[in-house]
């Protein structure tokens, strides 16, 4: 009897000892994804920062046009009103008609999507107000060391 003790016993250490390994296999195997999806992070970030760049060089370019003068002197904001010719002078009469845009700077789209959250916006509404995704959102937020991005 006192061998089939014996037996019982090295059998449970056995099944022990299998369990502590698989349980330092998962360990191991856990760690190492836990790396990979940060460094996986990391390399989306940059990407977006890249894209952010890209996108804000694009939109700097595209202003720029918008606001220059054409050849005669009026601005595309600029409505010309051309009426018929002056009686005193005899010169066809000029009018312009300015519509004022509101000049947007980059520091007012500028959100600060760390701040946000904290202050307990919802990530939803955030993204949805930055044309992004909630999971980029979280991204910047958690990755970045410059949380504010500009809406698309």
């Amino acid at each position: 009897m006192t061998v089939v003790y014996i037996l019982l016993a090295a059998l449970i250490c056995y099944a022990l000892l299998l369990l502590f390994r698989q349980q330092a296999d998962l360990k191991d195997r856990i760690t190492r994804l836990e790396r990979e999806k940060d460094e996986t992070e990391q390399i989306l970030l940059r990407f977006m920062e890249q894209v952010n760049g890209m996108t804000e060089s694009d939109s700097k370019s595209t202003l720029e046009p918008s606001l220059q003068v054409d050849a005669q002197g009026f601005s595309p904001s600029e409505q010309v009103l051309h009426s018929e010719t002056d009686p005193d002078t005899g010169q066809p009469e000029v009018k312009k008609i300015v519509h004022e845009e509101p000049v947007v700077t980059q520091e007012q789209e500028m959100t600060d999507v760390k701040q946000a959250l904290q202050e307990g916006t919802d990530i939803e509404a955030l993204a949805r107000s930055l044309n992004r995704g909630t999971g980029e959102v979280a991204l910047i937020a958690k990755l970045s060391h410059q949380t504010k991005v500009a809406p698309r």
